[in-house]
């Protein structure tokens, strides 16, 4: 009987000890995870407030986490002194453009891999090769076959280079997609009449629509937010939002840390617009390329 209590004594003392050490194992993972929040967010933190601040709070002492009145003057003059209406609707007009002209192309090239095997293992894997290439390892070449041909300084340059840079990603992430899409859905299409061209539009345009999204997420960031191809290419007509936001940085510019604070902001919002309204399309395109069968 003695020997029984003592055990039960020990297993209840065991059981403690091991509900203490998950309550401190779960106390410091989420010391941890609060740690990284405030890291990685309180830069961007800071700048949405400095953005909002007036020019006497900047160098406040104490200072100023949250301004008393917010104002949104520096964005004002970031539209009309700094040209920034112009930058932006550069950057949105370029990263749209090549956003669909990336899904133009690599749709149907994904489709032939993933149904013929076009090009065998090969073009796969030269594809991916393609897209470790660094970009400085090109900007030489691509701008003397501009100067050459005249597509510096407009639209139509940056997204012909940022759909062929972006080409050989997206084809790699819409094979997976389309390999994992059951092709008795679409030979059941074509047998009903459809033809490969209408069963592809119709059918499984529709099912992959969430791994299409991740696709457009990527290239719509990947676009916004380059920056080498943008300020060389360019001219003071078709520079984008990311050219502005680094002119902020190279001297001269201590009077304009609120126009600075704005750009980046303005910099940042429309990769978190793009990315809030696919969140529903893309966690189901993430799943979708991450099972088989």
């Amino acid at each position: 009987m003695a020997i029984a209590l003592e055990r039960g004594a020990v297993v209840t003392q065991r059981a403690r000890r091991h509900r203490l050490w998950r309550v401190v194992g779960h106390f410091f993972v989420y010391l941890g995870l609060a740690a990284a929040l405030v890291f990685f967010l309180g830069p961007f933190f800071w700048i949405v407030t400095t953005s909002l601040k007036g020019n006497e709070d900047f160098f406040a002492f104490p200072p100023v986490w949250i301004p008393a009145e917010p104002s949104l003057k520096h964005y004002a003059a970031l539209f009309t002194r700094s040209s920034g209406a112009r930058y932006f609707a550069n950057s949105m007009v370029i990263s749209t453009l090549s956003m669909f002209a990336s899904l133009a192309v690599s749709l149907p090239t994904a489709y032939s891999i993933a149904r013929w095997r076009f090009g065998g293992g090969f073009l796969s894997i030269f594809l991916l090769v393609l897209r470790m290439l660094p970009a400085i390892a090109l900007i030489i070449p691509i701008y003397i076959v501009y100067r050459t041909l005249g597509m510096t300084n407009n639209y139509l340059g940056l997204v012909v280079v940022y759909t062929v840079l972006y080409i050989p990603f997206a084809v790699w992430l819409l094979v997976g997609f389309l390999r994992d899409f059951p092709v008795e859905i679409e030979e059941a299409a074509m047998i009903d009449g459809c033809s490969r061209l209408r069963a592809l539009a119709q059918v499984v345009v529709p099912i992959i629509a969430p791994g299409m999204a991740v696709v457009a997420l990527f290239s719509f960031i990947a676009t916004w937010n380059e920056f080498l191809f943008a300020i060389v290419l360019t001219g003071i007509e078709t520079k984008t939002m990311m050219v502005l936001v680094t002119s902020f940085t190279s001297g001269g510019t201590d009077m304009f840390f609120g126009e600075a604070s704005a750009s980046v902001v303005l910099g940042v919002l429309p990769a978190f617009a793009v990315a809030f309204m696919l969140q529903r399309y893309l966690v189901k395109g993430l799943a979708l390329g991450g099972t088989k069968g």
